[in-house]
């Protein structure tokens, strides 16, 4: 009688689960061809982005959704912002989409092999290394870059590591340098936040936005890079930049955001 009653409530629970948590196995594969046919067009083959659509390959506020969300967006699209709905691809369609984007990020689900101290990655992040002058770690740090509280959940070390000695190859919109001369002889450089034909938005290395209109400079550079030093790969050795790596992996907040929700409640 007992064993039925358990059985029948495993049944019960199974059917709460939404459909496209019932399997995990996705077709990594079969989501790189209908990424190609169906989203490449906007955004990019590498999913850097286009004209038309935004880079979800390497942007942060990408990168730091749930699968469910990415799932969410894809099944429904977004309102007004032009992504459409591709509801048709079906539930083990959109799930083989979400695991190939994944896949572009250097996302893992596997457990990775570090090999670093994190102690000494820590020192080398809030010191030597000076990433703390512009990243936060868990409130600790600067704001002219991204927010690496979170980045290490469920990153590929290789992909980390590729980070932070080949940054060049990261630069995403709103990280962009430039470099720019007032036609008031003031000469600045910020990082790039926002531009149209008209003005551009920099933020300061001081951490101030200011506004400018186009004709008000006399010289505008694009500089093509981040103010993510390009020599780390010379000024750190290999251990060193491993133990940075495993201090953002193991310092990592789980990407969940309910659990973010209930963090902000709590404080």
């Amino acid at each position: 009688m007992k064993n039925r009653f358990r059985h029948a409530l495993a049944v019960f629970a199974i059917a709460l689960l939404p459909t496209p948590y019932l399997c995990a196995q996705v077709d990594v594969a079969a989501g790189s061809k209908t990424f190609s046919t169906n989203c490449a067009g906007c955004h990019g083959s590498d999913g850097r982005g286009g004209e038309r659509a935004p880079n979800i390959a390497t942007a942060r506020n990408i990168v730091s959704l749930t699968d469910k969300d990415l799932a969410g967006f894809i099944r429904n699209g977004i309102t007004g912002s032009g992504m459409p709905a591709f509801g048709f691809l079906g539930d083990d369609g959109i799930r083989d989409v979400v695991a190939f984007l994944r896949q572009l990020q250097g996302k893992t689900t596997t457990d990775v092999k570090l090999t670093g101290d994190q102690a000494s990655g820590r020192a080398l992040f809030f010191g030597k290394a000076d990433c703390s002058s512009c990243h936060m770690m868990h409130g600790e740090g600067g704001f002219l870059a991204s927010d690496l509280s979170d980045y290490g959940s469920g990153i590929a070390p290789e992909r980390i590591r590729a980070a932070i000695v080949g940054p060049e190859t990261f630069v995403t919109p709103g990280s962009e340098v430039v470099e720019f001369t007032t036609l008031r002889g003031e000469s600045l450089r910020g990082v790039l936040r926002s531009e149209d034909n008209f003005n551009i938005v920099v933020q300061l290395q001081n951490g101030r936005y200011r506004r400018f209109t186009k004709s008000s400079l006399k010289k505008l550079t694009h500089t093509g890079h981040s103010l993510m030093p390009a020599d780390y790969g010379s000024r750190l050795s290999s251990a060193q930049i491993d133990d940075i790596v495993t201090f953002l992996v193991r310092s990592a907040d789980p990407i969940d955001p309910s659990s973010r929700r209930r963090r902000s409640k709590a404080d």
